[in-house]
């Protein structure tokens, strides 16, 4: 078990946790840390297993009549600006990882890999992400705002 402030745990067994107790560690972890984790192959885990499990995430009732192409642009990569992007089509209730990238997207969130971990486990509220200036949205505000109650965030 990782003790409080160390983010060991990110290099050891991050695909194996199950949400609840991904959120607890992200929470007990310090911000630095995480940063300073976040990088590298361990960075590249992270960021595969939160997209992976994206679609599991989703609450079909609630993107009902959603039809929108989102580009996750993540900052960071190669430890110099450079930028990963995931994108995801949430269409008739249901959400699936694009392969390609010949839609265009709807939307695009910019954010780094600690400030996505963190909202995606229910530890820091994307709203004040976007006023902190750690996230930031463009394209389709109004598909965007609605983003927010499309996805379960945190601990079920």
């Amino acid at each position: 078990m990782a003790e409080r402030g160390s983010a060991r745990w990110l290099e050891d067994d991050f695909a194996s946790l199950e949400l609840s107790e991904l959120a607890r560690l992200v929470d007990r972890t310090s911000e630095r840390e995480l940063r300073h984790r976040l990088i590298g192959g361990v960075r590249e885990v992270a960021l595969r297993e939160i997209f992976r499990r994206m679609p599991e995430y989703l609450r079909p009732a609630r993107a009902e009549g959603f039809d929108a192409v989102i580009a996750w642009q993540i900052t960071g990569s190669g430890g110099c600006g450079g930028i990963d992007e995931f994108r995801i089509r949430v269409s008739d209730g249901a959400c699936r990882l694009l392969t390609d990238h010949t839609d265009p997207p709807a939307i695009s969130v910019r954010t780094d890999p600690a400030t996505l971990l963190k909202i995606v486990t229910g530890n820091e509220d994307p709203v004040l992400a976007v006023l902190k200036q750690r996230l930031s949205v463009r394209g389709d505000l109004a598909l965007a705002a609605r983003l927010t109650k499309l996805f379960v965030v945190g601990p079920r």
